[in-house]
């Protein structure tokens, strides 16, 4: 239902267009999610706002700050811990809305890094209207000095209960502490051609607005603008499953390794890929084709 107004959301994935920047991507989107109606038929007058809020981390990315929400009345979110933040207000930007959230609600001055690749949706039920909220998350920094508010804690990660924590807190903390964003496969296979510049076929693993589980390929000949393709998966199994016959088509189609990088530890899919290069005598032992 969205097709015409995600158009360019479509255009900017797809093409990498100079002019369309991630956070671009994103504000539109959050446009027209806040804009649509997704509630037919509800009796309760319907409500759409746009919310960010905030990741900050501290002791190497072992704590996190949270705050505890009150709304009396409000079953699932009058007493759960969430990350921080609050509504945009209208002409505002998302990263002046987590300066000014940040400064009135808790007294701290933050500095926004990086819009973090996922966006989380909720619907609240108040006595009086039903109310659609899309999450966004900034990663950020506190400038001066902590919060001592009696609502917010530092939390470490690994004692978080988040059943008790609001919707897509989980999510925004993973893809931040977790470094997601830089921890991912990347694998480049190359053409030996001789008469004509060699082909090359990369894929990478990342994170888009729509999933976690996001893989990029990009393709052509050297000296080429490359092709490109993004694809989302529900699960790191499905997305595994995908790299594995990607490398198997190619090694098929007369390609070489040229590189390969990623933890093994996190992408078990690596392992089996180079089991693959090895029955097909395609392994080196070149620093380049080896995992970090």
């Amino acid at each position: 239902m969205f097709c015409d107004d995600w158009a360019p959301v479509v255009d900017c994935l797809g093409t990498e267009r100079e002019d369309c920047s991630r956070e671009d991507v994103a504000l539109h989107l959050v446009s027209q999610l806040a804009q649509s109606s997704l509630f037919p038929g509800s009796e309760k007058q319907r409500k759409s706002v746009t919310v960010v809020c905030a990741c900050m981390l501290r002791d190497a990315g072992q704590q996190v700050l949270l705050a505890r929400r009150e709304a009396p009345g409000v079953p699932g979110l009058d007493g759960k811990w969430e990350l921080p933040g609050g509504k945009i207000d209208f002409g505002e930007r998302p990263e002046q809305t987590i300066v000014r959230e940040l400064q009135e609600e808790l007294g701290i001055a933050v500095s926004p890094k990086r819009l973090l690749p996922y966006l989380h949706t909720n619907v609240w039920e108040y006595e009086r209207f039903v109310q659609h909220v899309v999450l966004a998350c900034y990663e950020c920094s506190i400038s001066g000095d902590e919060p001592t508010a009696e609502h917010v804690r530092w939390c470490h990660i690994n004692e978080i209960d988040f059943g008790q924590t609001l919707p897509g807190t989980k999510e925004f903390i993973s893809l931040s502490a977790q470094n997601d964003w830089f921890d991912k496969v990347y694998i480049e296979f190359e053409t030996n051609e001789t008469s004509s510049p060699s082909k090359r076929f990369t894929v990478a693993t990342q994170p888009t607005l729509y999933s976690r589980y996001g893989l990029v390929k990009y393709w052509g000949r050297l000296g080429t603008a490359p092709r490109t393709r993004i694809e989302e998966f529900e699960s790191v199994e499905e997305l595994d499953q995908q790299i594995f016959e990607t490398a198997k088509r190619r090694l098929a189609s007369g390609y070489h390794i040229r590189t390969l990088r990623g933890p093994e530890t996190t992408f078990d899919v690596l392992v089996r890929i180079k089991d693959l290069a090895k029955q097909m005598g395609d392994y080196s032992l070149d620093p380049n084709l080896s995992t970090s």
